[in-house]
């Protein structure tokens, strides 16, 4: 069974479920697919705010969204895991880098890397030459992805990838699909879990 993750190199819930997922694969015999999205593009499509934006000044809803958080890291002893100095950063060129590196055939390469650079390594890889280095030292054909990300079909394909999944039912990073069912948000794996269950 295919499960597309609708994901955004920019959140930390989206890193916090791309780690959980090798072991969401063993347990369910199911694969996922990557699919680059602009969370940014989510949002203004939907007319969504970024959740700590959104619960800024909600008191003690601000404070759960990181205990929640910890609680997380905690279960999946996700021990790597630091808050980026430069949140929020622009994911733009990172995603269509992650559109390159789909075409390329390294994208599980290029996924990991960055994840790891943003959120673990504190990176301010919005800046392309920070980017270039990080892809460089990990082993990763920079120089064609960085080439890429300038032309129109890499543009489009991450313009096409968020729209699809906005139309598919998608609000935030990060999301599930599988059959016609939609899952948001790595609190709820539990839920696509026990879907692909049934299934069997």
């Amino acid at each position: 069974m295919i499960v597309d993750f609708i994901y955004d190199v920019a959140t930390p819930n989206g890193y916090l479920a791309h780690r959980v997922v090798p072991w969401f694969e063993k347990r369910t015999g199911t694969k996922f697919n990557y699919i680059p999205c602009l969370a940014g593009g989510i949002f203004k499509l939907t007319n969504n705010t970024p959740p700590l934006i959104a619960t800024a000044n909600v008191k003690n809803k601000a404070d759960y969204f990181f205990i929640e958080i910890n609680r997380f890291i905690k279960k999946h002893n996700l021990t790597k895991f630091k808050n980026n100095s430069n949140f929020p950063q622009n994911s733009l060129n990172i995603q269509r880098g992650a559109v390159a590196a789909e075409n390329l055939g390294i994208l599980k390469e290029y996924v990991e890397s960055t994840m790891s650079a943003m959120w673990e390594r504190d990176l301010n890889i919005q800046e392309l030459d920070i980017l270039e280095k990080v892809l460089k030292d990990d082993g990763i054909d920079h120089k064609s992805i960085l080439n890429m990300i300038q032309t129109r079909e890499c543009k489009d394909k991450l313009i096409a990838n968020t729209s699809w999944a906005v139309e598919n039912g998608a609000f935030g990073i990060p999301t599930f699909l599988i059959d016609d069912q939609i899952f948001f948000g790595k609190d709820h794996l539990y839920q696509l879990e026990e879907y692909i269950n049934s299934k069997k």
